[in-house]
């Protein structure tokens, strides 16, 4: 397994996830009718390729899926072992019985069915906790359990969820009576950095430069973070009212954003960016999925430097942005 990630200071995603560990040892207890407790967590950020090929053990995924506003999926991982405790503790076996289970690695359609019921219940827990924390409304339910390990891997996730980056929480589980296991929480990074509008990254990472994206539309911000998040430092906006505050307390390279938007369009918001001494000099492209030349003549004269056709792929955009952003061939370290 991967070292934790080395933060200067925790995340609120992190935070948030740890708060809810209280309700769910106190439920987890009454679903095993065990003393039930999870300690010393650790974020790692890591793609399910990695991390699943550097395993010597098979696990067992539930997965959730991620509905109402935010949209994807997370995964809560155990090996198979713990597996077998928890499914045989909801079949309410004898201590004994259960270890003996552990140690043959007897998981039957019993113990599946038992664990099965023990992860929806927990996909309940999280999703009532985190209701209650996060800025915006989300919905989680249970889709499925499955074994998972080296030889079946690719036949369970897709190559494009298997290579994408992860934010990995794993904490100590301890059940009363039985050896410490692992109890983890995967993940994708731009859904949980899209929790709270945070960029959660290692010291170390170093980027092209840092993005403000500022469009109405959370589809598209989502887009644009996946296809840029490998290269550049990322930061977004469905509000533009936000932009000059975000660009004044931050280092920005170049502004990407739509035309058309509710309250403030994009040519308003270019003319205001431009006219504010903080803020003039950072490039700005304008987007649209109505490329007229009227639109085009307007974004330049408002002070854009470069306008974008919706919908855009990957190598179209990246072209436009190392075009325009300031040492686009020096690797800039996080800060």
């Amino acid at each position: 397994m991967e070292n934790p990630l080395n933060k200067k200071t925790s995340s609120r995603l992190e935070e948030t996830l740890i708060s809810t560990f209280p309700r769910i040892c106190t439920d987890c207890g009454k679903l095993t009718n065990k003393q039930f407790f999870l300690t010393n967590p650790a974020l790692q950020s890591t793609t399910l390729n990695s991390f699943i090929e550097k395993a010597n053990t098979s696990y067992v995924m539930a997965k959730f899926a991620i509905e109402e506003f935010y949209k994807g999926e997370m995964y809560l991982i155990f090996a198979v072992k713990e597996a077998i405790t928890i499914g045989s503790l909801l079949l309410a076996l004898e201590d004994a019985i259960i270890r003996e289970n552990v140690s043959k690695g007897v998981y039957d359609g019993d113990c599946t069915d038992a664990f099965k019921e023990f992860t929806n219940q927990v996909c309940g827990m999280f999703d009532s906790e985190l209701r209650s924390k996060l800025p915006k409304p989300i919905h989680l339910k249970l889709i499925s359990t499955v074994l998972i390990n080296k030889e079946n891997v690719n036949t369970i996730l897709s190559e494009e969820v298997l290579n994408e980056e992860h934010l990995v929480l794993t904490v100590t589980m301890r059940i009363l009576g039985f050896d410490d296991g692992l109890f983890m929480l995967s993940i994708p990074k731009l859904i949980g950095e899209e929790f709270f509008c945070e960029v959660i990254e290692e010291n170390d990472k170093q980027f092209k430069g840092t993005i403000l994206v500022v469009d109405d539309s959370n589809t598209d911000l989502r887009i644009v973070r996946k296809l840029l998040s490998s290269e550049y430092k990322i930061v977004v906006t469905d509000n533009p009212n936000n932009a000059l505050s975000i660009l004044q307390k931050n280092h920005v390279d170049l502004v990407l954003m739509d035309i058309y938007m509710p309250g403030v369009d994009g040519i308003t918001l270019c003319e205001r960016i431009k006219r504010n001494a903080i803020s003039n000099a950072v490039p700005i492209i304008i987007c649209s999925s109505s490329p007229t030349q009227e639109n085009v003549i307007k974004a330049i004269r408002a002070g854009a430097i470069d306008f974008l056709a919706k919908p855009f792929t990957r190598q179209r955009l990246i072209q436009k942005i190392d075009k325009h952003v300031k040492n686009n061939n020096v690797l800039l370290p996080c800060q």
